[in-house]
């Protein structure tokens, strides 16, 4: 699993890993065991969506469980399936699988149009800190790296944690008075406390530096695994100032940064507009200049957006980049930031889908 946030892979040592994309795989595993296998469920259809910004999740249909006769699905099937079981899912072909996702089956229906199908909705952790509720509380800590730890540590049956530690030296108790996701994903990140992503990936949740492992998982292009690219750079051009207050000298300390403008670019206007935060924690000129920092190249990310497909490769992952050549220096020739991945199997057919949020030249 570590591999997947920090392995590089050429495309010639994928297809020799995998037969040449042949014979697409879903594994789905409870208590350790392939139920695929071991109860001979054809898989219909496989749709595993995961994401930066939101709940992962994975919709299994699964067909040839309907009695005619007794008019019901199997009950063996329901029963191993039964809402709230912990499922991990691995995806690839028949010579090899990667674990990409682990979770709670988060509801058990049925769909029917030509056939009736079993399905099973998996979610990550994050949807479970969303159910949660509201929790009052009070923490104690010096970093808000622990309070990340602290609350983690209740969803330990999905997954374990890999952290980047925060040195922020709190005086005064944290309160969190929101579910478990809003409070980190808002009162922590959103708000810019903590300079930080968090996601969840396969077995381990992440809190880490934005955009931190800047190897790419693989260089693809058009005519061999690539199928299609969109991408879109938008206009921009902006100064941001972060302002903070230093208590011992009783003086406001700020830090600056600029948001940089695309190469193909033409100003519209003469000045560049100007963009203040005022954020009285920020008691340093390092900490209000690290703030602006972060303010201006998440806005920059943000303004870099776009689409794709490949083939199936199940080593394609969000939080990590994936670089095109030989296309376009200017358009497409970059090493894009993955937001969202979703890997889709149906029967013989594999592809993988991609949305972009920012990409380095």
């Amino acid at each position: 699993m570590a591999n997947l946030m920090s392995g590089s892979y050429s495309y010639e040592e994928l297809k020799k890993k995998y037969d040449d994309f042949e014979i697409p795989v879903v594994k789905v595993k409870v208590n350790g065991i392939d139920v695929v296998s071991t109860m001979n469920l054809p898989v219909v259809e496989m749709k595993m969506t995961l994401s930066m910004d939101a709940a992962s999740m994975v919709v299994l249909k699964i067909g040839d469980q309907y009695d005619l006769k007794s008019h019901s699905f199997q009950a063996k099937v329901k029963n191993e399936f039964s809402i709230g079981t912990v499922v991990e899912v691995e995806v690839g072909y028949k010579s090899s699988t990667l674990n990409l996702f682990k979770g709670f089956v988060a509801a058990l229906g049925m769909e029917y149009s030509e056939l009736p199908l079993i399905v099973v909705t998996l979610m990550d952790a994050r949807r479970l800190m969303m159910l949660a509720g509201n929790q009052v509380v009070l923490h104690d800590v010096k970093n808000y790296s622990d309070v990340f730890h602290t609350i983690m540590s209740r969803y330990s049956r999905l997954c374990s944690t890999e952290v980047d530690p925060t040195s922020d030296n709190l005086v005064n108790p944290l309160s969190q008075t929101q579910d478990d996701y809003q409070f980190v994903t808002r009162e922590l990140i959103g708000s810019g406390r903590a300079d930080r992503e968090f996601f969840v990936l396969g077995k381990t949740a992440y809190f880490r530096k934005p955009h931190k492992e800047k190897t790419a998982i693989m260089t693809i292009e058009f005519g061999r695994e690539l199928l299609a690219l969109k991408t879109d750079e938008w206009y921009r051009d902006l100064n941001i100032e972060v302002v903070g207050y230093d208590a011992d000298q009783q003086t406001t300390v700020n830090g600056k940064a600029s948001v940089h403008t695309p190469v193909l670019m033409k100003k519209l206007i003469g000045n560049t507009p100007e963009y203040y935060v005022t954020d009285p924690s920020m008691d340093t000129v390092s900490k209000a200049k690290d703030k602006a920092n972060s303010i201006a190249d998440k806005l920059e990310y943000k303004a870099k957006t776009g689409q794709g497909m490949t083939i199936g490769i199940p080593e394609i992952v969000p939080g990590r980049y994936l670089s095109v050549k030989s296309m376009d220096k200017d358009l497409c020739d970059h090493k894009y930031y993955l937001k969202t991945v979703i890997h889709e199997i149906n029967g013989t057919d594999y592809k993988t889908m991609f949305d972009i949020e920012g990409w380095e030249s």
